[in-house]
């Protein structure tokens, strides 16, 4: 028995030494190597994450932007069409108060020529009527006769024009 102990114990001993060769030699480089794969994975992950989460704000800020400048568009459009509608609304009342003008320039004219082609008319039947009467009574009216043929025609002038 004792023999299988120290067989055991060497072997033993052979086995500790050789586990201590491959640990110093071949485990611990392994595991240090191991160890900073997995230090620069996690290191690389939190990184990604770092950036996802970057990526996202980023997204929310691009798209809190694009909303406010779409915004911002349909203000602009809402206040030019605004803008042009009262344009138009005081292009409008512009061309309608010279329209009117013009148009009560043109009454005031024609009424004014209507005025004079009346008096003119008047005139020259005074005359006519004048003239007529001269020559039925073959003699020249005085100026108070004149004046009763002009009073009469006038007054059927104005008669008939009621």
């Amino acid at each position: 028995m004792t023999e299988i102990t120290w067989s055991l114990l060497i072997q033993i001993a052979s086995f500790l030494i050789f586990f201590l060769v491959l640990r110093r030699v071949f485990f611990t480089p392994i595991l240090e190597n191991m160890e900073r794969r997995e230090e620069t994975i996690t290191a690389l992950l939190e990184e990604a994450e770092d950036r996802r989460e970057k990526s996202v704000e980023l997204q929310e800020r691009c798209s809190d932007r694009i909303k406010e400048a779409r915004d911002e568009a349909a203000k602009v459009v809402d206040e030019a069409e605004e803008e042009a509608r009262g344009r138009y609304e005081l292009i409008v009342s512009a061309a309608r108060d010279e329209g009117d003008r013009l148009l009560n320039e043109a009454r005031d004219a024609i009424e004014e020529e209507r005025r004079h082609a009346l008096e003119d008319f008047r005139r020259e039947a005074v005359d006519l009527a004048q003239l007529i009467s001269e020559k039925v009574l073959s003699r020249r009216l005085d100026e108070r006769e004149r004046q009763i043929v002009e009073e009469e025609l006038q007054a059927r002038l104005e008669h008939r024009r009621n």
